[in-house]
């Protein structure tokens, strides 16, 4: 069955700005203005878990399951959570559908390809920037999420998907998340969600530390890769299953640029880099493009390097990352977008293009790929 979709770079997304006394009360705003989005989310996700083939009793057990495993590691976040389901008169558990899809979606044997990420480290000028890529079918489910803060947390903005309390983004102390899924054997349900560790690195990370630590205590049960950009540095954590590895810039797990030089670029597609996880590593489905998109951009990024040799003392921008992660019809499909007869469950699309420069407390969100122009873009000042 196939059903039309909004171009991801026609979507002009809500601007939801919050400011509340606690969590609470954040979270019961949340649901209450932004209840007419997290309904048809929610529906969205049940059609997609049931082309998937995840039946509807499993869908709600995992969702229980992360629920339970979050209450455990943050009680804060699973109260706020609590307070947008009631904003948005459903229960907790419904909510936890959207905001534990990628730990319900390890059930499935394949899920689509999704997003392209280049860092760049420069000692007090590190930058980073992603192709956030998924279903086509959601291009209006998500918004700009401009949280404020509460006693104890940090405000940050990026973008949300509708219900969640946070995903992509940038906090005032400079400590910005991006994210690419994954696939391993050690993959199930029922984890504390990877978007529940998004918020809380936002929320209360001051520190490049402080926001590893906040990852390495979840306890996961589903393969992502979390980029943490500060001024200072990048670090990618790859997750599988409950085991974490890290990459960094110059270490022998990050690799070099093919010709032996180390480099301050950090890349990741869709499979597993970290020589410990890749025993296990799987594709996230057959076609996956993630090999190809990865050594598309490793070789731009190399013919960057080679080409400003010159200026290698001066820190690159999300200028630099924004041609980096800018395709054309023909080439790897880091800037993605559904072939004219796609039809639902395999249409997947850039649906917004993330820059982050934490030195400037800067977040740019444009709706849609680089190679459309950027033209709905939205800079935000932390």
């Amino acid at each position: 069955m196939s059903t039309e979709f909004v171009p991801a770079a026609d979507v002009r997304p809500v601007n939801f700005a919050v400011r509340a006394a606690d969590h609470i009360d954040r979270g019961r705003r949340r649901g209450t203005e932004l209840r007419t989005g997290i309904a048809p989310t929610l529906a969205a996700y049940r059609r997609y878990f049931a082309h998937l083939n995840i039946a509807e009793a499993a869908v709600r057990t995992a969702a229980t399951s992360s629920l339970e495993r979050l209450q455990d590691w943050s009680p804060t976040a699973a109260e706020e959570i609590a307070a947008v389901a009631e904003g948005a008169g459903i229960e907790a558990a419904e909510l936890m559908e959207i905001i534990a899809r990628t730990e319900i979606m390890t059930q499935a044997s394949a899920a689509p390809t999704e997003c392209s990420t280049v860092s760049n480290t420069f000692p007090g000028a590190s930058v980073a920037a992603q192709n956030w890529d998924w279903a086509a079918d959601f291009s209006t489910l998500w918004h700009f999420n401009d949280v404020g803060a509460v006693p104890g947390q940090r405000r940050h903005v990026g973008i949300a998907e509708f219900g969640m309390l946070g995903k992509i983004g940038l906090n005032e102390s400079g400590v910005g998340v991006l994210l690419n899924i994954l696939k391993h054997t050690d993959d199930g349900p029922g984890g504390v969600p990877v978007h529940a560790i998004l918020n809380r690195v936002l929320s209360e990370a001051d520190t490049l530390d402080e926001a590893l630590e906040i990852i390495h205590s979840a306890p996961t049960s589903s393969s992502s890769i979390i980029t943490v950009i500060t001024a200072e540095a990048a670090v990618q954590i790859e997750i599988a299953g409950d085991r974490k590895r890290e990459r960094r810039a110059g270490h022998a797990s990050a690799g070099n640029d093919g010709n032996g030089r180390e480099t301050g670029f950090l890349i990741h597609t869709n499979h597993f880099l970290h020589p410990d996880l890749l025993a296990g590593a799987l594709e996230l489905r057959p076609d996956s493009t993630s090999q190809e998109r990865y050594r598309h951009l490793a070789e731009a990024v190399a013919r960057f390097e080679a080409g400003r040799s010159g200026d290698a003392a001066q820190p690159v921008t999300i200028g630099d990352l924004t041609a980096l992660l800018t395709t054309e019809q023909g080439e790897a499909p880091v800037c993605c977008t559904p072939a004219p007869d796609a039809t639902y469950g395999n249409r997947s699309a850039t649906l917004v293009t993330v820059r982050i420069d934490p030195a400037r407390k800067q977040i740019d969100l444009a709706p849609g790929s680089p190679a459309e122009g950027l033209r709905g873009n939205r800079r935000f000042q932390l």
